[in-house]
């Protein structure tokens, strides 16, 4: 469970039980913040920051106004959520790349993800239209250069490595190089170590001296608890970092030390990492993350994750088909090809209002096995069988299917079913909207 449902369920509950009364005292407060407290340092959130917090929301909420139409409660989860927006930062931070071309000090331990995430930068930027080189300094980890040549080559990046080279010497040439080819980025992949130790910083500062980066950038991971807050002191103490990219939040870390990382160190958390892929990287919007943890859901993100992965003209021709009752299975093969390239499933729901913290980790799970038994059965029928799927009523055909996919009979009448199902609520729908009717959608996915 992550940090974001996890505290979105603990708050909801503790807010709504404590304060039924009509106006917020000290009293009928206490309970609630005490709660909250519980919440956020079995989160992991830094105690000193859980103090701040709690200080805080005491100070705003007794003796407080309460608005005219609005519940004791509800006026607590609005103090709530603005706090949660201060300690996260306020404002979302801004990559600085002004400089032509900017280099960007990539920093961090080892197992932090941070060459992976340097691949992840790299899409996004391009993305925006900038051209980025990526620099391979870490002459240390074994295979950390192949990785990031291997990152470069299956997703078409340009990357400059001189093999064990000195990283200083490295650097410097990719610079020039960066500089003669007319480069905008240039992220510097520097060498990471299990612990901190001199030799690395003393070999960092000198990067930092001779690349004069823009951004120095800490990679950090998400399931570490408390020690990234200890880690992003010290770097920041001998090379003044400018920035934080969290990774691995979209497993079981509950990840509440990141709430701690802008307030105890000052320095902005810039992008966050939710998944393997290489689109698995989001800026960081500190009140996009707060509107999770309360459990309003992030429609901003799920809109601009629609927006970048899912194709328009597709999806347009699919509703146009589903509309006319001509939708068939690989239509549906589609639109599930559509849903995937957007995300992790569960990082999904807990974007969608008021399904944050309402869903059960183990009602995600079923549903993804679903999903993936779904996808197992389609890719084993052939594009014939999917366009007509009257086709599969031959019982050869069946199974055929069934034992090509590995899935059960059940599960082969499961997807057969819903999809029929959906189909026909289809049809009824269009038939609704050209009739000048809106269709009761409560009565439909039943």
């Amino acid at each position: 469970m992550g940090f974001g449902d996890f505290l979105a369920k603990r708050f909801q509950k503790s807010i709504e039980k404590n304060l039924k009364k009509s106006q917020l005292s000290e009293e009928n407060i206490s309970e609630a913040l005490r709660e909250i407290r519980l919440s956020l340092l079995e989160a992991d959130v830094n105690i000193d920051v859980v103090k701040k917090i709690i200080a805080a929301i005491k100070e705003k909420s007794i003796g407080g106004f309460i608005e005219e139409g609005v519940r004791a409660d509800q006026q607590m989860v609005k103090i709530v959520h603005e706090e949660l927006i201060n300690v996260l930062g306020k404002e979302k931070s801004e990559l600085n790349i002004s400089r032509k071309p900017s280099p960007i000090m990539m920093v961090g331990l080892q197992g932090a993800g941070k060459t992976t995430t340097v691949a992840k930068l790299t899409n996004l930027l391009k993305k925006q239209g900038k051209k980025v080189l990526m620099v391979a300094l870490d002459i240390y980890r074994p295979g950390a250069i192949d990785q990031l040549v291997e990152l470069a080559t299956k997703n078409k990046f340009d990357v400059f490595e001189k093999g064990k080279q000195d990283p200083t010497k490295t650097a410097k040439e990719a610079m020039k190089y960066a500089e003669d080819n007319k480069y905008d980025v240039v992220l510097l992949d520097t060498a990471g170590r299990l612990q901190i130790d001199k030799q690395l910083m003393n070999e960092l500062k000198e990067i930092k001296k001779i690349t004069s980066p823009t951004e120095i950038i800490l990679t950090v991971d998400g399931m570490t608890g408390q020690d990234i807050i200890n880690v992003a002191t010290e770097f920041n103490s001998t090379l003044k970092i400018t920035g934080v990219i969290v990774t691995k939040l979209d497993g079981d870390a509950r990840g509440g030390a990141t709430l701690s990382i802008s307030y105890v160190t000052k320095v902005p958390i810039k992008f966050i990492g939710e998944g393997e892929g290489i689109e698995a990287l989001s800026e960081f919007y500190p009140k996009r993350i707060a509107d999770r943890i309360m459990g309003f859901g992030d429609v901003e993100t799920l809109f601009e994750k629609a927006t970048k992965q899912v194709d328009q003209r597709t999806m347009e021709k699919t509703m146009r088909r589903m509309m006319q009752g001509l939708f068939d299975l690989e239509d549906l093969k589609n639109q599930m090809g559509q849903l995937a390239n957007m995300g992790n499933l569960g990082g999904l729901m807990k974007m969608m209002p008021g399904l944050n913290g309402k869903v059960s980790e183990e009602q995600i799970i079923s549903a993804q096995v679903k999903l993936k038994n779904a996808e197992y059965l389609m890719d084993s029928m052939t594009l014939k069988e999917r366009r007509d799927p009257k086709l599969l009523k031959s019982l050869n055909r069946k199974k055929r299917v069934i034992k090509g996919s590995g899935r059960s009979e059940k599960e082969f009448n499961e997807l057969i079913n819903q999809f029929e199902k959906s189909k026909k609520q289809a049809l009824e729908m269009a038939k609704m909207f050209k009739s000048g009717r809106m269709p009761n959608m409560a009565n439909f996915g039943k």
